[in-house]
């Protein structure tokens, strides 16, 4: 499991989460964006507040658990 995944503001963690291979697939209800990721032949589909000052790491890390990504590819996304 990853150890220190920092908490981070909504265009932060997008910029992150387009690194590693996420894209932008439509707006949601509210201030919501949707983002998408194809893992091993599924789409996932994950909703991003963008009304939020700052995601908790707690948070970070299950968005990143939602698309799919493994300990190695967290890390490299977060550039350790």
């Amino acid at each position: 499991m990853p150890k220190n995944v920092p908490s981070l503001k909504p265009r932060e963690l997008i910029r992150l989460l387009e690194s590693a291979g996420c894209s932008y697939y439509r707006e949601g209800r509210g201030d919501h964006r949707l983002y998408v990721r194809v893992v091993a032949g599924q789409k996932r589909v994950v909703p991003i507040d963008m009304g939020s000052r700052e995601f908790s790491p707690v948070y970070v890390l299950r968005i990143f658990r939602q698309f799919g990504l493994t300990d190695q590819e967290i890390d490299d996304v977060l550039g350790r």
